[in-house]
């Protein structure tokens, strides 16, 4: 579907409240509950904007592990796009009562959701999109657990010989090159899956500890405890690829799902 009958909807309850009267809702929608981003039209052109490319991204996409796009609505107010609902809300929440429980996850279900990230951002890399704000906030946890990644207000279409020298997205997920404004491409959200794995195997963030403990500080690659979570020592070669300052050693997401102890890792076949 594309327009939407915008009628039809029933509003149970307001899930997200912006600037300028944007507003993130969920609705019923004959039987199903929809989410719907709403923008004012007189809002600022930076916040308009984001949510038409938003719009325009995603009504191109049709993949499991991507959020669905369900229509557009124009109201007397607002523009408006309509969502599938993701019942289990988002990793981010999912994490952090992880770890106030201490509740270390294990092997298989790291690499099922980190599986379920690489995934879709293949899917979004091979239709030349970069998503540049990838954080565990953004990515969405339906009813069967299964991984789907949403917002796509600040993404970037790729043409070729783009140059992106940019800085947007979340400074803690911020690769080095998009933080320093330097030239930037689909690694950046390399470095940020990176960062969720960490995540996910540790119930921390790599760097927060260290930030203000020296700016001139030698980057080190963080290295996971993984006796003490019971996994593979081979779950270190994902940080390796991945979470890598140097852009000529980090390695492309295609090419890490062609290593064969990660599909290993991931239970997945080699050939």
């Amino acid at each position: 579907m594309d327009e939407f009958n915008y009628s039809a909807l029933h509003l149970h309850t307001i899930l997200a409240e912006g600037c300028f009267g944007s507003s993130v809702g969920l609705y019923q929608y004959y039987g199903q509950y929809v989410v719907i981003k709403s923008i004012p039209y007189d809002s600022p052109d930076y916040a308009y904007t984001a949510v038409l490319k938003e719009h325009m991204i995603l009504s191109r996409m049709n993949h499991p592990r991507i959020i669905q796009y369900l229509g557009y609505f124009q109201a007397a107010s607002s523009w408006n796009i309509v969502l599938e609902f993701a019942e289990r809300g988002n990793l981010a929440t999912f994490l952090e009562r992880r770890s106030a429980e201490r509740a270390f996850l294990n092997q298989h279900t790291v690499m099922a959701k980190i599986g379920d990230i690489a995934d879709g951002l293949i899917y979004l890399h091979q239709r030349n999109v970069i998503h540049r704000d990838l954080k565990p906030a953004n990515v969405l946890i339906c009813v069967d657990n299964r991984l789907k990644l949403a917002d796509f207000g600040i993404s970037k279409i790729m043409h070729d010989d783009d140059f992106n020298r940019t800085i947007v997205g979340t400074p803690l997920y911020m690769a080095p090159e998009v933080a320093s404004g330097k030239d930037y491409d689909y690694k950046s959200d390399v470095w940020a899956l990176g960062i969720i794995f960490y995540e996910l195997c540790m119930l921390e963030h790599p760097f927060v500890k260290s930030v203000g403990a020296g700016r001139k500080q030698k980057f080190r690659v963080p290295q996971i405890d993984w006796k003490r979570c019971g996994y593979s020592p081979t779950v270190q070669m994902l940080c390796d690829m991945t979470i890598q300052k140097d852009l000529t050693k980090r390695w492309k997401l295609e090419d890490i799902l062609k290593e064969y102890h990660v599909l290993q890792l991931m239970n997945r076949p080699t050939s």
